[in-house]
């Protein structure tokens, strides 16, 4: 059996990367004068903000963002056609980010837009569902949306989801086992080498992760039943040894020593206070891994996954921008003298 061939893909996939912004032009946006300012360099830039009678506020100019990445994830879906399911944490990853964000939003009964911050659509979680996903009174009703569109993950999440307050801990480590299990079936599906082994590192850095979170919080959990199977450095017995330490500092330093000379091995000896700020570390450092990647082999797969990593981290980036320039508004109105 041979795998899928990518050569016409990723040619498309460099083209379309050519819209992405740079480095200079993230930075002008965050330095936008205002809100209208911001608005108008965005549009330049090919992010449709809705010209209306009133100027856009940052809950606009998010959507706008959100709308442009979800569109550049639909026409790779397009592109990519049967291949899609051969391509591990493209569309998975961002619906694993959407229904966590979406479940511990309806725990907390954060308001909607709070629940939506940051998320793209994808083929299976397109924004309609989102929007509806992000007004769920409850998580079991989340997870009901979610069974009756029966969305690819739903059934795994729904087992350890049961109570009309579930554990989130224990439904998160049940979507994380299912997203890992739907990318070890793509890396098989493909037969390829470099796929393979982008799955099993993002596997590893998934459970370095949960070590970190899982210290953090000082749990009383077993820590076996939040293991994912499928990596190959950070064994269950370096995950559980990490999490005995009961410091974080300590269980980076396991995790280092786990992890070995592979990618980002470089980033967990330190001490780890921030999960979110870690986690769009690890982003960067494996796009610039990808990128030194898809230098030798610019038609392979590699370079779909290195768009999708792009991608992610520009809405961050985005969003930032958005909220220094409002908040910027907020504390120094325009017209006023710096």
């Amino acid at each position: 059996m041979i795998g899928p061939r990518w050569d016409d893909l990723t040619a498309r996939v460099h083209g379309l990367a050519g819209h992405l912004l740079d480095e200079r032009e993230l930075e002008q946006l965050a330095g936008a004068a205002d809100p209208v300012a911001l608005a108008n360099l965005l549009r330049q830039r090919g992010i449709a903000v809705p010209e209306t009678g009133t100027p856009a506020g940052p809950t606009e100019l998010e959507l706008a963002v959100r709308r442009w990445a979800g569109a550049a994830l639909g026409t790779i879906a397009r592109w990519a056609g049967p291949r899609s399911a051969a391509l591990p944490f493209v569309f998975a990853e961002e619906d694993r980010r959407s229904i966590r964000a979406m479940l511990r939003g309806a725990r907390q009964r954060a308001p909607r837009d709070e629940r939506l911050a940051g998320l793209i659509p994808t083929p299976d979680l397109p924004e309609k569902a989102l929007e509806e996903l992000a007004t769920s009174a409850t998580t079991a009703r989340v997870v009901a949306h979610l069974l009756a569109w029966h969305h690819p993950f739903a059934n795994d999440i729904e087992a350890v989801a049961t109570p009309s307050e579930p554990d989130l801990l224990a439904v998160e480590a049940a979507l994380s086992a299912a997203v890992a299990r739907h990318a070890l079936a793509a890396g098989r599906r493909t037969r390829d080498r470099r796929i393979r082994r982008f799955v099993t590192e993002t596997i590893d850095l998934d459970n370095a992760l949960t070590v970190v979170a899982l210290t953090r919080e000082s749990t009383d959990v077993t820590p076996r039943d939040f293991f994912v199977a499928g990596g190959d450095r950070l064994t269950i017995t370096a995950f559980e040894e990490a999490i005995a330490t009961h410091e974080i500092g300590a269980a980076g330093r396991r995790i280092a020593v786990a992890l070995g000379d592979t990618p980002c091995a470089e980033l967990w000896p330190r001490s780890l206070t921030t999960l979110v700020g870690l986690e769009e570390e690890l982003l960067r450092c494996r796009l610039r891994g990808l990128t030194r990647a898809t230098r030798l082999d610019p038609l392979g797969p590699l370079a779909v996954l290195r768009f999708a990593l792009r991608l992610r981290l520009q809405v961050y980036d985005l969003r930032r921008a958005i909220w220094r320039v409002a908040l910027a508004a907020t504390v120094l109105p325009a017209g006023t003298a710096a």
